[in-house]
C-alpha cells in the first residue's frame, strides 16, 4: 500500500507537468471613437495583459491573442477568455470586463472599470481584474461589486500604505501645495481640472474622501436639466404652498407671485457646478458661462468647484442634512449657513494659496468685507444675477444670508482655531440665523426662546407653521417701519413662532408671536403702531381675483411681557392676540456649543480724534480735510470722508491682505471700477495711469472720467505690509475744488506704530 501511494503520487505529479497550465485568453480592449482612442485602447489592452499575468492562480497562464471575440479563443483550446468592450457615460470611459468559460453562453464573472483618464483607468483595473479572475476561476467565492448609478463617474481617495482611505486629518492645513506627478497623457482638461482640485481641497481643508467621489460632466442642457431637477426635489408642492402663504401673510410679495417659479429663474443663472446630496455626486457643467467665475480672476472655475467640492467631504465626513426635514425656515437657513459658510472659507483658501496669498488673513478679511455689505449693494456690485435683483427681498435675503453670514461665522472659528474647530461646529451647528448673524451669539451658545405656535382657530385650515427669525422678522418689518428704526431692534429678536390659517373662501390669517431680550418688547410694540395702517394700504392693493388666496385688511398687535402678538386677517383678532399673549416664555439659559474658545484680542477700531483719523489695527493716521466729515455709508473701507455739493467728493482706505502686481493689479482696477460703474449707474472713460506715494510707498494710480460733468475716478494700489499687503485709496471728486481736498488728504496720510494687520500676516 505504501509504495502503491508514492507511485500514485509520482504519476499526479508527472501527469500536471506533461499536460501544462490552463490558458487565460487575455483579448484586445478595442477603440471606440469619442470614447476610448486607440492610442490609449492599446495601453489599456497592456495593462490588462500585465494585471491578469500577474493575477491569474497556480495552473492557469494569462495569454494575449487577437481579436475581441471570446467564443473564438474558447474554441482554440482556451480555459477562459477575458474581454473589455469600452462605453461611455456622462463623460466617463466605462470597460466592462467580463470572463466566459468553455461551455457556457453566459460570463462566470464580470465587472465595470470606470474612469475619467488613462490614469483613473489603469488604477480601477489593477484594483478589480485579479479579483474578477480569482473568482470566475473558482479560486474565490464571488463578491458582488457595488452598483453604480448611470452618469456617474468615481475619483477614487487617496490611498494609504495599506490601501485604506485616509481619515479626516483635522490638524493638517497646509499653506503650499503638494507637488504631484505629471498628468496622464491627452487628459481632458475639465477631468484634469476637477481632479487636481479634489486633490487641492483635501489637503487644505484636512477632510479626507470616505469613499470614491462620483462626478457627471454634462453639456449645457443636460446640466440645466439636472439643476431644475434638483430645485424640484427641494420644492415640493407642500413646500411651494406653505411659502406662497407665507409670502402672502407677511406682504413679503405679491400674492401672484410663485415661489418656485421665481427660484428656478434665479437658478438658471450662473452656475457652474454644485453637489447634489440626494444622489451623492457633484454636477460638473462642461461649458459654464464665462462669467460664473471671471470676478475670481484665472482660477475662477477651478475656485467655484472647490466649493461644490468642499460640500462632497462636509457629506462623507459629517453628513448633510435634509433640510426639508428641519422644522421650520430659520433653523434650515441656520444649518444651510454653516455649511455654506464652510464650502466659502475653504473657496477662498483655496484661491489664496493658489495666488500665494496669506490663507487666514484671506479668509478673515473676505468674510469681513462681504458681511460688510448690505444683500441690495452686494448683488448690484456684482451685476450678475438680474433674474435674482427682480425675485422678491425675503428671496434674496434668505438665499444670500447661508453665504455672507455663514462665511463670517465659518470665518471667525476658523480665526480663533483653524479648520480642527470648524469641523466640531458640525457636531454642535448654529440653532437659528440669529447666532449666525451674531457669531458672539453662537460662540457664547444664546438659545432661541422657546415660543409656542400660536394656536389656529375654530373653522381654519393650517397653511404654515415656522419661526421668521431674526431675517425674516427684521424683513417683514421693514415692509412698513423705516430700516433704521429697526437696525437696533433687529438683533434684539428671541424667538418667534407664527401660524398661518385659511379660512372660508380662500382668506388666509395670520397668527404670529415674536420674543424679545433686553426689554425691546416694549419699544417695538410702539414702533409696530406703524404697521396696521400699512398692512391695511397694502391689503387693499393686493388682492387680485385671481388670486388663490387672499388676506383681510385688519391687524391687531399687543405687548406682554418679552412678547409682541400680532394677529391679522379675518379671524376674531382680539381673542387671537389675548391668547398668544398668555402663553408665556422663559427665556433660556446659554450653553456654549464649543466650550470656552477664547477669541483674539480685539484691536482698537479707527476712531477720530479731532480732525485726525486713527487706525491702529493698519498703523495709520489722516487728516479729515476742512468742510469733509466722516462717511460712516461705507463699511468696506478702513478711513472714508465724504462731503456733498459740487466741491464735494469722497475718499476710502481699505486694507487687502495680497501682493498685487502685474494680472492681479490689473484685475483689482478693472474690477473696482466696473464696480464703482455699476453701483453708480454711470459710464467710465480711461483718463490715465501714473504713479503715487502714500504713506511712504509708491504705487500706481488710475483715473477714469464720469459721463456726469467733471467728476473723476481714482484708484491707487500701494504696497503694505512689506509688500505682503496692499492698500487701496479710492477718490471720487466733483471738480478742482474737491481734488485738492482730497489730494491733501492722501498726502496726509502717514505711517504711526505697528499695523495689527501686518502682524496678523506674519
Amino acid at each position: 500500500m505504501q509504495l502503491d501511494l508514492c507511485a500514485t503520487l509520482a504519476c499526479l505529479l508527472a501527469a500536471s507537468t506533461a499536460l501544462g497550465k490552463d490558458r487565460v485568453a487575455v483579448l484586445a480592449i478595442e477603440p471606440r471613437p469619442g470614447i476610448l482612442s486607440g492610442a490609449d485602447a492599446a495601453a489599456l489592452t497592456s495593462e490588462l495583459g500585465e494585471v491578469a499575468g500577474a493575477a491569474v492562480a497556480p495552473g492557469f497562464e494569462a495569454v494575449s491573442v487577437q481579436g475581441s471575440d471570446p467564443a473564438a479563443a474558447l474554441r482554440k483550446g482556451a480555459a477562459a477568455a477575458l474581454v473589455g468592450r469600452a462605453a461611455q457615460m456622462e463623460g466617463a470611459t466605462v470597460v466592462a470586463m467580463s470572463v466566459y468559460k468553455s461551455g457556457a453562453t453566459a460570463p462566470a464573472g464580470s465587472a465595470r472599470v470606470v474612469g475619467i483618464g488613462l490614469a483613473q483607468l489603469k488604477l480601477d483595473l489593477r484594483a478589480k481584474v485579479p479579483r474578477l479572475l480569482a473568482t470566475s476561476l473558482g479560486i474565490s467565492p464571488a463578491v458582488s461589486e457595488p452598483v453604480t448609478p448611470q452618469g456617474t463617474l468615481r475619483i477614487p481617495g487617496k490611498a494609504t500604505a495599506s490601501g485604506a482611505a485616509p481619515q479626516a486629518q483635522a490638524q493638517a492645513q497646509p499653506q503650499t501645495r503638494k507637488p504631484r506627478p505629471p498628468p496622464p497623457p491627452n487628459e481632458d482638461p475639465l477631468v484634469r481640472l476637477v481632479r487636481e482640485t479634489t486633490e487641492d481641497v483635501e489637503d487644505l481643508r484636512g477632510l479626507r474622501r470616505k469613499q470614491n467621489l462620483k462626478v457627471q460632466i454634462l453639456d449645457d442642457k443636460l446640466f440645466i436639466a439636472a439643476v431644475r431637477e434638483k430645485a424640484r426635489q427641494e420644492l415640493t408642492p407642500q413646500v411651494v404652498a406653505a411659502e406662497r402663504a407665507r409670502w402672502l401673510a407677511f406682504d413679503l410679495a405679491p400674492a401672484a407671485a410663485d415661489p418656485a417659479q421665481v427660484l428656478l429663474d434665479v437658478l438658471d443663472e450662473q452656475v457652474a457646478g454644485f453637489y447634489d446630496q440626494f444622489t451623492k455626486q457633484l454636477i460638473v457643467r462642461r461649458n459654464p458661462p464665462a462669467s460664473a467665475g471671471e470676478a475670481m480672476g484665472p482660477d475662477g472655475l477651478r475656485v467655484i468647484l472647490a466649493h461644490e467640492i468642499e460640500h462632497a467631504l462636509q457629506d462623507q465626513n459629517f453628513g448633510i442634512p435634509d433640510l426639508a426635514a428641519l422644522p421650520d425656515d430659520d433653523v434650515r437657513l441656520a444649518r444651510s449657513a454653516l455649511f455654506e459658510g464652510d464650502a466659502m472659507a475653504v473657496m477662498t483658501a483655496y484661491a489664496a494659496q493658489r495666488a500665494n496669498n496669506p490663507i487666514k488673513a484671506s479668509v478673515v478679511t473676505a468674510a469681513s468685507m462681504l458681511r460688510s455689505v448690505d444683500t441690495e449693494t452686494l448683488l448690484h456690485m456684482t451685476g450678475k444675477s438680474p433674474a435674482l435683483l427682480r425675485a422678491p427681498r425675503i428671496l434674496r435675503e434668505e438665499l444670500v444670508a447661508p453665504y455672507s453670514a455663514g462665511f463670517a461665522l465659518v470665518a471667525e472659528a476658523y480665526r480663533r482655531g483653524g479648520f480642527p474647530l470648524v469641523d466640531r461646529m458640525f457636531k454642535r451647528p448654529p440653532e437659528s440665523l440669529h447666532q449666525v448673524l451674531h457669531p458672539e451669539a453662537y460662540f457664547a451658545g444664546e438659545a432661541v426662546a422657546p415660543v409656542p405656535a400660536p394656536v389656529p382657530p375654530a373653522g381654519t385650515r393650517v397653511l404654515s407653521r415656522g419661526r421668521m427669525g431674526e431675517l425674516g422678522t427684521r424683513v417683514a418689518l421693514e415692509t412698513c417701519v423705516d430700516k433704521a428704526v429697526l437696525k437696533e431692534l433687529a438683533p434684539k429678536w428671541a424667538g418667534d413662532a407664527y401660524t398661518i390659517v385659511e379660512g372660508p373662501k380662500g382668506s388666509v390669517s395670520l397668527l404670529w408671536t415674536t420674543a424679545w431680550s433686553g426689554g425691546a418688547a416694549a419699544t417695538l410694540g410702539n414702533v409696530m403702531k406703524l404697521v396696521p395702517p400699512c398692512w391695511e394700504e397694502q391689503a387693499a392693493t393686493a388682492n387680485p381675483a385671481s388670486a388663490q388666496w387672499t388676506i383681510a385688511a385688519p391687524s391687531r398687535i399687543d405687548v406682554a411681557g418679552d412678547l409682541v402678538a400680532v394677529a391679522r386677517g379675518s379671524i376674531p383678532l382680539d381673542a387671537a392676540v389675548a391668547r398668544q399673549l398668555t402663553s408665556g416664555v422663559r427665556m433660556p439659559a446659554a450653553s456654549p456649543p464649543l466650550g470656552e474658545v477664547a477669541a483674539p484680542a480685539a484691536v482698537e477700531p479707527t476712531h477720530l480724534e479731532g480732525t485726525r483719523f486713527v487706525s491702529p489695527r493698519l498703523g495709520l493716521q489722516a487728516e479729515v480735510p476742512n468742510g469733509f466729515s466722516q462717511d460712516t455709508t461705507n463699511p468696506v473701507a478702513e478711513m472714508a470722508i465724504a462731503r456733498a455739493g459740487p466741491a464735494g467728493g469722497a475718499a476710502s482706505l481699505s486694507f487687502m491682505p495680497l501682493a498685487l502686481s502685474g494680472e492681479a493689479a490689473d484685475a483689482v482696477f478693472q474690477t473696482a471700477s466696473g464696480q464703482f460703474a455699476t453701483a453708480r449707474g454711470t459710464h467710465l472713460t480711461f483718463a490715465s495711469k501714473g504713479a503715487i506715494k502714500v504713506a511712504g510707498q509708491t504705487g500706481e494710480e488710475r483715473a477714469w472720467n464720469l459721463e456726469e460733468g467733471a467728476m473723476q475716478l481714482r484708484i491707487a494700489l500701494l504696497p503694505w505690509c512689506g509688500g505682503k499687503a496692499s492698500l487701496t485709496l479710492v477718490r471720487v471728486d466733483g471738480g478742482d475744488g474737491g481734488r485738492t481736498a482730497l489730494d491733501a488728504f492722501a498726502a496726509s496720510i502717514k505711517a504711526e506704530g505697528r499695523s495689527a494687520a501686518c502682524s496678523e500676516l506674519e
